[in-house]
């Protein structure tokens, strides 16, 4: 007597997967529901809006009360992580990490001379903008 086995599908839909995710496998009978919840329900940010929101950031230091060439050296990270964010194929590490050099001036001054406090309350919003299009968690950018 032969065994019929029955037909087995995979449907996996929604967005991205990283780990968490269970497939089962049986000889006979196998029915298995799993819902992911959450990921990010966003629409994904154009380069032009990722472009825009940098240059929020930009404006936001222009107009601190940062010293001048902590100013300078900040903006100098934002140019360069807009330049990669519009390359043909950007490098989203290196903006990240040009991003994060720029907060990065903006907690030191903070820490140093008490500079720049008001602006982390105004950059948080927009790297929270940022964060999803980038592929890390706002506070990877804030270095927090």
């Amino acid at each position: 007597m032969t065994e019929e086995k029955p037909s087995q599908s995979l449907n996996i839909s929604g967005g991205q997967f990283s780990g968490g995710i269970q497939v089962g496998q049986a000889g006979r009978d196998l029915s298995q529901t799993q819902r992911i919840v959450g990921g990010n329900p966003e629409k994904q940010l154009t380069v032009t809006e990722v472009v825009e929101l940098i240059s929020q950031i930009e404006n936001l230091f222009e107009t601190s009360d940062l010293p001048s060439d902590q100013q300078e050296k900040a903006i100098k990270h934002l140019e360069t992580a807009k330049e990669e964010v519009q390359a043909k194929d950007p490098d989203k590490d290196f903006a990240m990490k040009s991003l994060q050099r720029a907060t990065k001036v903006l907690k030191e001054a903070n820490e140093a001379v008490g500079a720049g406090e008001g602006l982390w309350k105004k950059l948080e919003p927009i790297v929270t903008q940022l964060a999803p299009w980038l592929g890390v968690a706002a506070k990877a950018l804030l270095l927090i």
